[in-house]
């Protein structure tokens, strides 16, 4: 990370709560740990499955509105936890900035997507790491948050098996490709569309295993229209991945629901399946139908209203 972005992430972060604390962590090669106020920290719930949330960009903020919005439906139900997130800046940070979505965009701009995470979770009095997740200081960690279940989406470092047995009902990753028909595994899966120039994607919820997007998959979205409003395949890959994203809250949102669920009665172990069809509302799946149609600056409109903001 540059000395200014640094210094300039840091200050937007004070500046919207002076009373936060960051500091680095030992034993972690990158990252920091940012901790809420006081006062923010106090507004958390404490009652509810305790779930973890790793990810980044606008997948990973999908993910967190979902899980806010969750613990404010269903009090005492659900209880996020924090937020692990990747330091795309940071020049020591391994999680392959040039293959992944953040190649895509300058150094100012990706530092707008770390803010907006961060941003969004201190606010709520979620401690936020940015540092690497396969050392010792990660686990301590983990180890006081407790998580019962994680969920991730869009990060950049392998998870390794002492995250993935952590916690007792699973820890399962977003992925926004078809990964039952072997598509889009990997950093780049919108690409592999634009490749193919496929009609249609989907959103893949799997289990995390060590080896990248080759855990089972527990469920698809349905069919996403990734073509053009002429029936031409899309050849931009930001506008294939920002449609792709549609389906995401909801997802996360039913995923979380069966696990308390499954707490509830007693059970542990991995969530099998999940059939998305029947649980998702019927307008999002009209919508997945709908082509992609960009806006005057070249980026998609066809998010539901309380999404697109997130999108750039």
């Amino acid at each position: 990370m540059t000395a200014n972005l640094e210094a300039e992430l840091v200050a937007r972060i004070l500046q919207d709560n002076p009373g936060r604390m960051i500091a680095r962590v030992g034993g972690s090669r990158w990252g920091r740990l940012f901790r809420p106020s006081p006062e923010e920290a106090a507004r958390r719930p404490d009652k509810g499955m305790r779930v973890l949330l790793i990810g980044s960009w606008t997948l990973g903020l999908l993910a967190l509105e979902a899980l806010l919005a969750l613990e404010e439906e269903a009090p005492g139900e659900v209880h996020l936890l924090g937020l692990v997130t990747d330091d795309p800046l940071d020049a020591d940070a391994k999680i392959s900035v040039s293959r992944r979505f953040w190649r895509y965009y300058t150094p100012e701009e990706r530092e707008d997507y770390e803010w907006a995470l961060l941003h969004r979770a201190l606010g709520r009095g979620l401690p936020c790491y940015t540092g690497e997740v396969k050392c010792e200081a990660f686990r301590e960690l983990l180890s006081a948050w407790e998580p019962e279940a994680i969920v991730v989406a869009a990060f950049g470092q392998v998870i390794d098996a002492a995250i993935i047995e952590a916690p007792a009902h699973g820890i399962y990753n977003v992925h926004p490709s078809d990964l039952l028909h072997h598509h889009g595994a990997g950093p780049q899966p919108w690409e592999d569309i634009a490749e193919r120039k496929a009609a249609h994607n989907r959103v893949t919820l799997h289990r995390v295993s060590e080896g990248v997007d080759e855990g089972d998959v527990v469920g698809r979205s349905p069919a996403i229209n990734v073509l053009m409003e002429d029936g031409s395949p899309c050849p931009d890959v930001r506008l294939i991945g920002e449609k792709s994203l549609v389906p995401v809250p909801a997802m996360v949102r039913e995923l979380v629901r069966a696990l308390t669920r499954r707490k509830a009665r007693g059970e542990r172990g991995f969530l099998s399946s999940l059939d998305f069809h029947e649980l998702l509302p019927s307008h999002l799946i009209r919508r997945l139908g709908h082509p992609i149609r960009p806006t005057r600056h070249g980026h998609m409109l066809d998010l539901p209203e309380d999404e697109e903001r997130y999108t750039v």
